[in-house]
């Protein structure tokens, strides 16, 4: 056996240096890679990649072919990111109605967001269906006045919180058969704020001295927008 493994080391020694000389006489200079054209460098590229795939440390008797890389780690930035973001929606929640939430109330926030846009956009390309359009108008939104007052009251929280750019993440909405057009894009985030300052008064109204929502909160306000939206 230690015959074997002696052996099939002087070979791979012996492989890698063989390889080493032919990869040495065989790239051109940079020179030459400039006169070869695309095909030529594609060509060089393609040997050069193969070269470093097939390359292993000496004395390495167990080798395998290279895989894919490990996952990056996260950057710094993302996690700031999501601090500041569960900052700002703490922050938006104590103004609109004095409630505290905290980072576990960001997943019913999420998916009540995501629902109620969605039954928006479903009434609304109804609405262009029937006017023979094919691209949803931001007419065609059912924009109560209810809404359109907490939208303008959420533009005016938001100066100071500024919650719309972190709207604009979780301004998306599974395909429909109508494609809104640009103007109506844009007016997402200030809906989803209309609807988000409407939650939280919403809360209030059902539990004037509501501090902290738990799930059955979440559930009954829900509940109240699923019969109006």
């Amino acid at each position: 056996m230690f015959v074997t493994a002696a052996f099939t080391l002087y070979v791979g020694q012996l492989r890698d240096a063989v390889f080493a000389l032919l990869w040495i006489h065989a790239r051109p200079t940079t020179r030459a890679v400039g006169r070869l054209g695309l095909a030529g460098q594609y060509r060089e590229a393609n040997w050069a990649r193969h070269a470093h795939a097939f390359a292993r440390p000496v004395g390495q008797l167990n080798w395998k072919p290279r895989g894919r890389e490990p996952p990056r780690r996260p950057q710094p930035e993302v996690a700031v990111m999501t601090v500041m973001s569960i900052a700002r929606f703490e922050r938006f929640f104590r103004a609109a109605a004095g409630l505290d939430v905290d980072k576990n109330d960001l997943k019913r926030y999420s998916d009540f967001v995501d629902a109620k846009l969605y039954d928006l956009l479903t009434v609304a390309q109804a609405t262009a269906k029937a006017n023979g359009r094919d691209i949803i108008r931001t007419c065609d939104l059912p924009i109560t006045k209810g809404l359109q007052e907490s939208i303008h009251h959420f533009q005016k929280i938001d100066q100071e919180v500024e919650l719309k750019p972190i709207l604009e993440q979780l301004a998306t909405h599974p395909a429909l058969d109508r494609t809104p057009d640009e103007e109506t894009e844009a007016t997402y985030p200030d809906i989803i704020g209309g609807l988000s300052l409407a939650l939280a008064q919403c809360f209030k109204i059902l539990h004037p001295d509501l501090k902290n929502p738990q799930t059955q909160h979440w559930d009954e306000a829900r509940a109240v927008f699923d019969f109006l939206l």
